[in-house]
Parts: C-alpha cells; sequence; structure tokens
C-alpha cells in the first residue's frame, strides 16, 4: 500500500495534523468551555454579592419584601437566572419571581447549606435535585449579619443557555480547523510531491545510466536541497559520460598500441621463415623484432603502473634524498643521447646539496620522463637543456627547459592524457608509448605535489614540479 516516498510522507503528515488538530481542539474547547463558566460565575457571584446589602436591609426591615422582590426580578432579567433566599436553616423565604413561588418553605440540600454556611461560596454545575429539569449552574453566596452568616443567597442559571454560546464557539472552532486541514492538505501534497517527484526521477535516470545512457540529465529548477542534489547527480553523469568516452578512447588507443608492433613482429617473423633470406637481413629482422617487443614489454609495464597509481594500490616509500644528486645522475643516464644530438646542458642549483622528501625511484622516473621526452623533441644544433631548482616557501621548485620545437597552446591541456603525443604527423617519427607524462602527472599527484609546463611553439618547453622539503 505505502510502495512509494509520496504516499508514506503524505499520510505520515496528515496523522501528524490530525493529532495536532485533536489535541488543539479539544484545549481549546476545555479551555473556552472553563472560562465560559468562570465568568459566568463570577458574574453571578458579583450579582449576588451586591444582593447582599437589600437582603441585610430587609431582614433589619429597613426595605420590604416587595422591593426585595423587585430587585430580585431584576437580577433574574439581567442574568436570566433564578435566585433564592434561605435562612439559617436552608428554608427558602424569597424567590425572584411569582413563577417560583412554588420554593418557598422548602430546604436546599444539607450538603450545600453546611457549605455556604461555614462561609464558602459555593459553585457548582449539573442537575439540582432534579428541581429544574435541565443542568444548571448553581452559586451559593452567604449573608453576613453581625459578622455571622445566618442567611444565604442561591442563583440558578440555566447551563442550555451556556452550551448554545458554547456550541457557536465550537462549531468555529472545527469550521476553522477544517478549512485549515484542507489548506494543509494541499500544501503537503504539493510538497511531497516536489520531494518525491525528483527521487522519482533521479531513480528513473539512474537505472537509464546504468543501462549505458550516459547522455541522460535531470531537468529540475530548485535550488533547495534536492536542487543541489540534482545538479551533483548531472555532474556525476556527466564525468561517468566523460570516463566512458575516457574508457573507449583508451581501449581504442591500447589496441592501436599494440597492434603496431604486434603486426610489425608478425610481419618479420614471416621474413624470417624465408628459406633464402640473408644472414646479414635475418640479422637485421631479429633486432626489429627485440626492439618492438621491448616496446610492447615498456607499454605494459608503463599501463601496469599507471593502473596501480591511479587505484591507489601503489605505496610511496618517502625518504629524504638530494634532488641536486638525482638530477646529475639522471643527465649523466642520457650522456650517450645528448652527445648524439649534440645538445648542451645548462644546470642552476640555488642550494646544492637540496634535501627534499619523496620516494626516490618515483621521483627519479618523473625526471627521466621529461628529459627524454626533452631530447625526443630537440633536433637543432643549437639547442640546450636547462635544470634548475631553488626554494620557495619552504617547497623545492625543479625546472627542466628545453629550447625545442615547443607546444601548441591548444595541445597544452591534452600532453598528460594517456597516449597522447601532439602533432601526429610527427608522432610516428618518435617513438614512446605516449604515456610517459601521464605517468609523471599521477607521480607527482601522488605525492600531494604540483606540476604544471609553460611552453610557446618553436621556443621550447619548461616543466616545473614541486616537492616538500
Amino acid at each position: 500500500m505505502f510502495n512509494s516516498l509520496f504516499k508514506k510522507m503524505t499520510v505520515v503528515y496528515l496523522i501528524v495534523i490530525l493529532i495536532s488538530f485533536a489535541i488543539l481542539g479539544f484545549s481549546l474547547i476545555k479551555m473556552f468551555e472553563n472560562y465560559y463558566f468562570d465568568k459566568r460565575s463570577e458574574a453571578l457571584v458579583e450579582e449576588g454579592q451586591k444582593l447582599n446589602i437589600t437582603v441585610i436591609k430587609y431582614l433589619n426591615n429597613q426595605v420590604s419584601y416587595e422591593r426585595l422582590r423587585v430587585e430580585l426580578e431584576s437580577i433574574e432579567r439581567f442574568l436570566n437566572s433564578k435566585i433564592w433566599v434561605i435562612d439559617n436553616f436552608g428554608v427558602i423565604y424569597g424567590v425572584s419571581s411569582e413563577s417560583e413561588e412554588k420554593w418557598i418553605g422548602k430546604q436546599v440540600s444539607e450538603s450545600d447549606i453546611i457549605s455556604v454556611f461555614s462561609g464558602q461560596t459555593v459553585t457548582k454545575r449539573g442537575e439540582y435535585d432534579e428541581l429544574f429539569g435541565g443542568p444548571v449552574l448553581t452559586v451559593g453566596i452567604p449573608i453576613y449579619i453581625n459578622s455571622k452568616v445566618q442567611n444565604a443567597v442561591f442563583m440558578h442559571s440555566p447551563i442550555y443557555e451556556i452550551n448554545e454560546t458554547l456550541n457557536e464557539i465550537y462549531k468555529l472552532i472545527l469550521t476553522s480547523m477544517g478549512i485549515s486541514l484542507i489548506i494543509a492538505t494541499l500544501l503537503i501534497y504539493y510538497t511531497s510531491q516536489r520531494i518525491s517527484k525528483p527521487i522519482t526521477e533521479i531513480n528513473k535516470i539512474t537505472r537509464k545510466i546504468a543501462s549505458g545512457e550516459f547522455q541522460r540529465r535531470l531537468v529540475i529548477k530548485s535550488n533547495d536541497e534536492i536542487g543541489q542534489l540534482c545538479n551533483s547527480f548531472n555532474d556525476m553523469a556527466k564525468e561517468l559520460e566523460k570516463l566512458e568516452e575516457m574508457r573507449k578512447g583508451f581501449i581504442a588507443d591500447v589496441s592501436h598500441e599494440l597492434r603496431s608492433p604486434l603486426t610489425l613482429i608478425k610481419g618479420y617473423i614471416k621474413g624470417l621463415m624465408d628459406v633464402e633470406l640473408s644472414e646479414e637481413k635475418r640479422n637485421e629482422y631479429v633486432d626489429i623484432i627485440h626492439e618492438e617487443t621491448e616496446r610492447l614489454t615498456e607499454l605494459i609495464n608503463n599501463l601496469l603502473d599507471l593502473s596501480k597509481m591511479e587505484s591507489g594500490n601503489y605505496p610511496l616509500n618517502i625518504v629524504s634524498f638530494d634532488i641536486n644528486e638525482l638530477l646529475r645522475r639522471n643527465i649523466i643516464k642520457f650522456g650517450n643521447k645528448l652527445e648524439e644530438k649534440n645538445i648542451d646542458v645548462e644546470v642552476d642549483f640555488t642550494c646544492d646539496p637540496l634535501l627534499v622528501k619523496g620516494e626516490k625511484e618515483s621521483i627519479s622516473q618523473v625526471v627521466s620522463n621529461i628529459i627524454d621526452n626533452a631530447i625526443k623533441f630537440m633536433n637543432n644544433k643549437d639547442d640546450k637543456l636547462i635544470i634548475q631548482t631553488y626554494i620557495k616557501e619552504n617547497k623545492a621548485y625543479v625546472c627542466i627547459k628545453d629550447t625545442g620545437m615547443g607546444i601548441q597552446k591548444k595541445e597544452l591541456e591534452n600532453i598528460w592524457k594517456r597516449f597522447y603525443k601532439g602533432d601526429k604527423s610527427r608522432s610516428r617519427q618518435i617513438k614512446g608509448t605516449g604515456l610517459g607524462l601521464s605517468i609523471v602527472k599521477e607521480i607527482i599527484k601522488n605525492h600531494g605535489q604540483n606540476i604544471w609546463v609553460e611552453s610557446e611553439a618553436g621556443k621550447g618547453t619548461k616543466f616545473t614540479f614541486t616537492l616538500d622539503t
């Protein structure tokens, strides 16, 4: 029955409101009822106390019974109350109208007499000895003569008249509550729809995305938490779409990178099977096959390393070492290649030695990949490789700059991508897996450091990365 958030929220809200209204309505009804009876009782007591003076005068023969009767009748008309005057034995000797004269000589109930003649003002509701044919509000007021209670006044006001007034108040309260309930129900319906509809839509789009439709988006205009959730969901879907495109591109690139050397290896193996092949050609084919095999091995190793780095399963062994010494060793390692291209190397170490914190082998790989890239793209006799280190704000900065062909601005953002080799017409002539800078980026990222590149086509490229000192 309650298989949706909308139904659950609506029912729960309505139950809460109904319970709240029931408690509030009951409390208001009781409050008004008590308030009205209290005010009515106060009015009877107030008029009864005024009547004391006239009764005392009557008992002292200062006014006639007719005068007393007139005053009793005026109070009866004013308060719509039957009035009795009783003596110290509880016998009625004065009434407020001719129709009440039948009560003259009768005795009031003993409990009320005891209470009033003890000096208390009695107030009670309900049947009064079944004398009035219905419930009444009765007030008994003592009359003091010479500081003693010797007489009393009893006033009876019919409750049906009070109930009529209260019923009007009850109708007003219930009508107001009914209108409020209708408005609240409409608001609950609207609010629940606004909350549940986006969630239903998110669930629907999630299933579409799970089935591979990554271009799906939520169209919900709202600035509240639901709107923020929808925006975050759309951002997530956008990133998933990008990841899917990257995955497809990655598979295509890997397939291409693997196919090329495998095709060459297959072709040259077939060539080796030719019995008429000369020994010189055979050795040449073997060298090419070995070279392509090494390229495949490097590609697979790089892919495995990159995968470990991105998954977070590549623990770092952080140590303190001299970055300047590491740079010198890498320059020596590339000595032959530098001499072959007649590239001059300039070194500028502001602090020597310069101790930094990091995984030595990983940082060496970063330096090696950047220097190797620089050498590949320097082909002029006057080209230079410039290496600098300095300290700024407790950080070590390592700069590796070349004076090679440079990188066009539109390509700068792409150099960190896997298998990206820049100018496609030149990439075939330059050996490499296209993963070097991707690995560099991941290594620096795993160290919690930054790396950036500055370049201008025809004027060279400069890589800078930071390390903790």
